[in-house]
């Protein structure tokens, strides 16, 4: 009796919305002005069912027969996702609290099942495989480092021939041969040669004109780190100015500003899209091969970074000096001076600092494509099998990446700390503290005219292009979207962003339990784990110093070109970052519940379980969502080293010189990236 007394509109509305969102997904959720939901559910639905329609066409993938009828049996979750859809809508319409999950395991079977398929994962290959990939792990664990001469025979002096040789000299017996510093050493440090004397030891009547003296002439590793030193030096100077014209609250009080706001920050974020390796391509055309190629391309890269971050800063600076000098009457350039840019000078150091640190990282592969410093070397040693100079050059690069590493996250805390020593300001007098100034500027001019030099900095070069680079140009800007170009690219790209995928997801599920071993609060603390958290760490560290282009060389080894090399080489250094994330999640929780749980007598295991695990979720969601979003950049570079993807596609259109379609490529990756860029920040926005 009481149900017949409810009003039939109550009933309507849940079943309107069933019968809406069975017709089209999202729609009745939409109607009972679940907006943002409905179009997330529609949006993924379309999504997945182009997949679905597209590995079947493509790939002929989940293939099976009903009858004369051959369908694809993904089709079966995606029916399910969609009656979820339909249950979701009726229960948001019953005033019940709608899940999520179905859902989502509908979707991700989709996906899954299809990133497997296309980016070729074969697991065999890693067991069949397994001789080579532990022939390579003995060659990289035995660098080139020392030789041994025996009977005028020179060989690898490996470790275990080290400790053989350091034995015989201590117990006074004899060596086999003689040991020695590897010329593939100096090959990466540098060594002293004979060189036509400079003119600047000439005219100083050091050297004679036109004779030989001993140079110390620059490795690869050194090289490098010129090139890293140079690119953040000079895309600093030109990033500062550029910010000014990103930043909406400067250019605002300007007439006609805020359309150069606009092109201003459109073209930052296209040339931020655009990987370094990329820009190095590019590069060549215009100057050639060779370390300049490399600085002019990680400085482009740069300079659209730098800008965007500095820009950001200026935004958020304090607004009330800026209105009282303002309030003086002193003009826009006297208010920027003495209002802006007194706040922004540490945020600049800082950020300066933590560019120094990608380009040091980006600088060891650069090479791949310009020709310059340790990544060309890494290039040709790998293609003459030479796998012990190859592990000579990954672990100065590693050892190197971590100095760098330490020595700008110090730098940039004392910058952010902003905290200096009084005692030591009122011990050393204004003399003192002038002749440290000086030392250091002269110090920097010194580093910075030697780095110069090492990387043949040519201002005449960049004024005279080559021959192509024209060309480069006008193909860049008519682009080929024929049929056939955008079938090819479409299908890279799609390999490309399931390659990050699943390199997310693999590495992710590796770094969850490492990152409870590398966090201090958990294993650094006690006597007898404390080994346990230091070695984990420095796993990280390592893994983390050494680009993903460097790792697909060594699984191109072990389970051949293609996109699961690349894929296993994002995994290991997705594991590295995420783990050391997630570690540091770990350290940073409230410890209030880890003591309540541990004075119930709990277990280690119900302590993680119900007092962290609580905590670092949201963390953990965002740093995944923020991890896949760098893998598709990195995914789209990988190929340029055998890993397959989009990048194998562009690589290969520059060596036919095809620039028409290169620049297909390009767009492509920009338009990619901007939507992974933006569907990120979104989604962890939702989500945490």
């Amino acid at each position: 009796m009481a149900n017949s007394l409810i009003p039939p509109q109550n009933l309507e509305s849940p079943i309107l919305a069933t019968v809406s969102s069975l017709i089209i997904p999202g729609l009745g959720q939409a109607l009972q002005k679940k907006y943002q939901r409905g179009i997330f559910i529609l949006t993924f639905g379309i999504i997945l069912a182009s997949l679905i329609y597209w590995s079947t066409a493509t790939l002929k993938l989940g293939l099976i027969s009903l009858g004369t009828i051959q369908v694809s049996w993904l089709w079966i979750p995606f029916g399910l996702y969609w009656l979820w859809n339909v249950l979701d809508a009726n229960a948001i319409g019953m005033k019940k609290t709608p899940g999520i999950l179905a859902g989502i395991i509908f979707a991700f079977i989709i996906i899954y099942v299809i990133a497997w398929n296309v980016t070729e994962v074969k697991l065999y290959r890693l067991v069949e495989r397994f001789n080579d990939a532990r022939m390579v792990s003995v060659k990289l664990l035995n660098p080139d480092i020392f030789t041994i001469s025996i009977n005028g025979e020179d060989s690898i002096c490996d470790w275990g021939c080290l400790y053989t040789y350091l034995e015989d000299k201590i117990s006074g017996h004899q060596p086999a041969g003689v040991v020695r510093i590897s010329d593939n050493v100096f090959d990466i440090f540098g060594r002293i040669k004979p060189q036509p004397a400079p003119g600047w030891r000439v005219s100083l009547g050091l050297a004679a004109e036109g004779s030989r003296v001993d140079t110390f002439v620059a490795g690869t590793l050194v090289e490098t780190i010129a090139m890293g030193l140079m690119a953040t030096l000079l895309s600093t100077l030109f990033a500062i100015p550029i910010s000014f014209l990103a930043a909406q609250n400067i250019m605002s009080r300007v007439p006609g500003g805020a359309i150069v706001y606009y092109i201003v920050r459109t073209l930052l974020n296209i040339v931020r899209a655009i990987d370094t390796i990329v820009w190095g391509l590019i590069v060549i055309v215009w100057v050639g091969l060779g370390n300049f190629a490399g600085v002019i391309a990680l400085t482009i890269h740069s300079i659209a970074a730098l800008a965007k971050l500095f820009s950001e800063e200026i935004e958020h600076i304090d607004n009330g000096p800026v209105e009282a000098i303002s309030a003086t009457g002193a003009n826009q350039i006297q208010t920027i001076s003495h209002a802006v840019i007194p706040q922004i000078i540490p945020a600049f150091l800082s950020y300066s600092l933590l560019r120094w640190d990608i380009n040091m990282r980006s600088a060891t592969v650069i090479g791949f494509v310009a020709g310059g410093g340790i990544g060309f070397f890494v290039v040709e040693t790998t293609r003459q099998g030479a796998y012990e100079q190859y592990a000579t050059a990954l672990w100065a690069i590693a050892i190197v990446i971590i100095l760098v590493d330490y020595i700008s996250a110090r730098w940039r805390e004392n910058i952010v700390a902003d905290q200096p020593k009084e005692s030591v300001d009122k011990v050393q007098k204004p003399i003192i503290r002038t002749l440290k100034v000086a030392f250091y500027v002269l110090l920097g001019l010194i580093i910075a005219v030697y780095c110069w030099n090492v990387t043949e900095i040519s201002i005449r070069s960049m004024l005279s292009p080559g021959k192509n680079f024209s060309r480069l140009l006008m193909d860049f800007i008519h682009i080929d979207l024929t049929a056939n170009v955008r079938m090819v690219v479409l299908q890279q790209m799609i390999v490309t962003v399931f390659q990050a995928m699943l390199a997310t997801t693999i590495g992710a599920i590796i770094a969850l339990p490492f990152s409870f071993l590398a966090a201090k609060n958990l294993t650094g603390t006690r006597k007898y784990s404390i080994w346990i958290y230091y070695a984990a760490r420095a796993i990280l560290n390592i893994l983390r110093s050494i680009e993903a282009l460097l790792y697909v060389v060594i699984f191109i080894f072990w389970v051949g070109i293609g996109p699961f090399a690349g894929m296993l080489a994002l995994a290991v250094t997705s594991f590295a970052l995420i783990g050391k994330l997630f570690s540091e999640s770990i350290e940073n929780i409230d410890p209030g519940p880890i003591e309540a749980i541990n004075a119930t007598g709990a277990s280690r295991v119900q302590m993680i379980v119900f007092a962290i695990l609580p905590q670092i979720t949201p963390p953990f969601i965002s740093y995944l969502i923020y991890q896949w979003d760098i893998n598709v950049r990195m995914a789209t570079i990988i190929g340029f080293a055998g890993g397959g993807g989009i990048g194998l596609t562009l690589t290969t259109y520059f060596g036919m010189l095809q620039y028409h379609k290169a620049g297909t490529v390009v767009a492509v990756i920009v338009v990619v990236v901007a939507i992974m860029d933006f569907a990120s920040a979104k989604l962890r926005h939702m989500l945490i």
